[in-house]
């Protein structure tokens, strides 16, 4: 592929995969404030479940970028360490959104929710709290990678002088 194409493609799923997180996000802020029995919570829950697939599938995507067209540092004050640290903390939080994403659809399975066999009985109390667990760590994972990409990026710019906020490179 040509570079300048790659750059752009890695840019859109970039962006795609942040305003995607903040719908999430906000969603998933928003839908513990609604009763249980609401038929509102019932539509923000597939809502969740349609952007959190679209987010997990353009994760693997930006991953997929990632690995075989890796970004290069443009910027020449900052060091390649320095660099290589916010690479490396930006593709962990891309892997924590794609084990989200599949810890997720296990959740979905194991309650019942989803069905990919029309009529199989999918309802597994067991599976749905382990995977239900692993789907909140994943998301505590990310905030704190979050919180730390932040730190390191305020950093660069008090020492090397890089502005820089990227969060999802």
């Amino acid at each position: 592929m040509d570079n300048q194409f790659t750059q752009r493609l890695s840019s859109l799923t970039s962006w795609l995969v942040f305003i995607l997180f903040v719908i999430v996000f906000l969603n998933m802020s928003e839908t513990p404030r609604i009763p249980t029995e609401s038929p509102e919570r019932e539509i923000l829950r597939s809502f969740h479940l349609v952007i959190g697939s679209l987010l997990l599938v353009f994760s693997f995507i930006r991953v997929y970028l990632w690995l075989y067209f890796p970004p290069q540092n443009t910027q020449r004050l900052l060091p390649d360490q320095a660099y290589t640290q916010i690479h490396i903390l930006q593709f962990m939080l891309y892997i924590s959104f794609i084990a989200q994403g599949l810890s997720g659809i296990f959740t979905a399975w194991s309650d019942g929710l989803i069905q990919f066999l029309p009529g199989a009985d999918s309802v597994n109390h067991s599976l749905w709290v382990t995977s239900g667990y692993l789907h909140s760590v994943f998301a505590f994972f990310y905030l704190i990678l979050i919180f730390f990409i932040l730190l390191f990026r305020i950093y660069h710019l008090l020492r090397y002088r890089v502005i820089s906020i990227n969060i999802f490179a």
